[in-house]
């Protein structure tokens, strides 16, 4: 079936825009049987920007970043530990159950009520200090969890 000057112009700019999908069955053999001849190292690079399809190509880039942490880290939410250290001292201002489960639902009622806040610290490393809205906003989730709790406790 010829093809009509309509497809043809298409097929011309389909190969000007998209220069990676118009590789040829006769380029792909001689990229093949030149592959024989480059090193391991070479030859996985070559695969990995070769066209998944013929619309997009992985163009893999190595970040020459020396590896400087020697000591592991955690994931932290610090909105957990600022929780925990305000949680003692409302339960003592307040007339509530202090058993183990009613102070996992506080403080469960109360990290939901809070944005998270996590970052990244060496073991062993100190959550630094939160600033005062935050203590604010954390005082007064924990105290209205702990009114909750204290209203309908779950055990």
């Amino acid at each position: 079936m010829a093809k009509t000057k309509k497809d043809i112009d298409k097929d011309l700019m389909y190969k000007m825009l998209m220069p990676s999908g118009s590789r040829t069955a006769k380029t792909a053999q001689s990229a093949e049987a030149h592959s024989y001849a480059l090193d391991d190292e070479q030859n996985a690079r070559e695969t990995m920007e070769e066209p998944l399809n013929q619309h997009k190509t992985i163009i893999r880039r190595e970040v020459g970043v020396a590896f400087m942490d020697t000591q592991p880290t955690i994931l932290v939410n610090t909105m957990e530990n600022v929780v925990l250290e305000k949680l003692e001292s409302a339960l003592a201002r307040f007339q509530c159950c202090k058993c183990d489960r009613c102070k996992k639902d506080i403080v469960a009622m109360a990290l939901n009520k809070l944005p998270p806040k996590y970052m990244v610290l060496q073991d062993g490393q100190l959550t630094p200090d939160v600033d005062p809205q935050t203590n604010a906003q954390v005082v007064t989730a924990v105290i209205q969890a702990i009114l909750a709790v204290r209203a309908h406790p779950r055990h």
